[in-house]
C-alpha cells in the first residue's frame, strides 16, 4: 500500500469513527430524554406537595405538583412573549400568588393567550383572577446566558412587562415583596378558568434523537463500506487492465536471423 492510498484509508477510518461516535452520542441524548419524560410523568402523577400559604424552598419544590393558596396580585404581571399554540401567536401570562402576610408570593404562569405581534396584551383584555388554590409544577428558571430586560407596557393602574424568558430576580424591587426562586406553571383541572388556557408540560422530543442516530450510523456504514467497494472495484479494474495488456503484447523472438 502506498502513501496515498494510506491517506485515504485512514481518512476514511476517521471519518466513519466520528459518524458512529456522533450517532452513540444521540443515543445518549436519548435516553437522557427518556429519562426526563419518565420523571415528568412520575411528577404529574404523584400527588401535589400541600404548601398553603407559605413558600417553598426551590430544592423542595422543584419539578414537583404544588399546591399553594393567596390571592393574585393583578396589578403586577408578565406577558412571555413568543409562545404560540395550535399555530396562532400569544403570550403566557404571569401573575404573582401573594401569599399570607404580603410579604412573599410565587410566580403563577397562568397560561396561554392569544396575542397578535406574539408580544402585547391590552391590560383590559388580560383575564382577572380571584384567591384560591393553585396547583402547578414549581420550574426553575433555565440558567445560561443574560436574560433580556423587561418591556414595560403598562398603565397608571397596572404594571405589566413583555419579556421572552424571565427569572424571578429580575422582579425584585419592581413589586413590593419577596418572590420565590422559581415559576409555577398552574395545571388544567377543575375548578381553573378556562382563559388564559391552561395545558400539560410537553413531553421532550425522543423521536429526533431515533432519527439523527440511524442518520449517523448510516453515514458512518456508507463511508466504510462504500469506500471498500471502491477500493475492490478499482483493484479488480486495475487487474482485468494488466491481464488484457499481457493478452495483446506481441510475442517474444529468441535470437536474431
Amino acid at each position: 500500500m502506498n502513501v496515498r492510498s494510506a491517506a485515504a484509508a485512514l481518512l476514511v477510518v476517521a471519518g466513519t469513527a466520528v459518524c458512529w461516535r456522533l450517532g452513540f452520542w444521540q443515543i445518549s441524548r436519548l435516553h437522557e430524554k427518556q429519562a426526563l419524560n419518565a420523571a415528568l410523568r412520575a411528577a404529574l402523577a404523584a400527588p401535589p406537595i400541600e404548601a398553603g400559604d407559605r413558600p417553598l424552598p426551590l430544592a423542595r419544590a422543584r419539578d414537583r405538583r404544588v399546591s399553594f393558596h393567596g390571592r393574585f396580585d393583578l396589578a403586577h404581571q408578565v406577558l412571555l412573549s413568543g409562545r404560540a399554540q395550535g399555530g396562532s401567536p400569544g403570550v403566557d401570562v404571569v401573575t404573582p400568588l401573594v401569599l399570607a402576610g404580603d410579604t412573599a408570593a410565587v410566580l403563577v404562569d397562568r397560561g396561554w393567550l392569544y396575542s397578535a405581534d406574539a408580544a402585547t396584551v391590552p391590560v383590559d383584555l388580560i383575564p382577572g383572577d380571584s384567591g384560591r388554590a393553585v396547583v402547578g409544577l414549581a420550574q426553575a428558571p433555565a440558567r445560561g446566558g443574560a436574560y433580556p430586560p423587561l418591556r414595560s407596557i403598562g398603565t397608571a393602574s397596572a404594571q405589566v412587562w413583555s419579556v421572552p424568558r424571565l427569572d424571578p430576580d429580575s422582579l425584585r424591587g419592581r413589586v413590593p415583596y419577596a418572590l420565590a426562586p422559581y415559576v409555577l406553571r398552574e395545571l388544567p383541572g377543575p375548578g381553573v378558568p378556562e382563559h388564559p388556557l391552561r395545558t400539560d408540560p410537553r413531553p421532550f422530543d425522543e423521536i429526533m434523537h431515533v432519527s439523527y442516530a440511524i442518520q449517523w450510523f448510516l453515514f458512518g456504514s456508507i463511508l466504510l463500506f462504500g469506500s471498500l467497494l471502491l477500493a475492490r472495484s478499482r483493484r479488480s479494474g486495475a487487474g482485468r487492465t494488466v491481464a488484457r495488456l499481457d493478452e495483446e503484447a506481441p510475442p517474444a523472438h529468441d535470437g536474431a536471423r
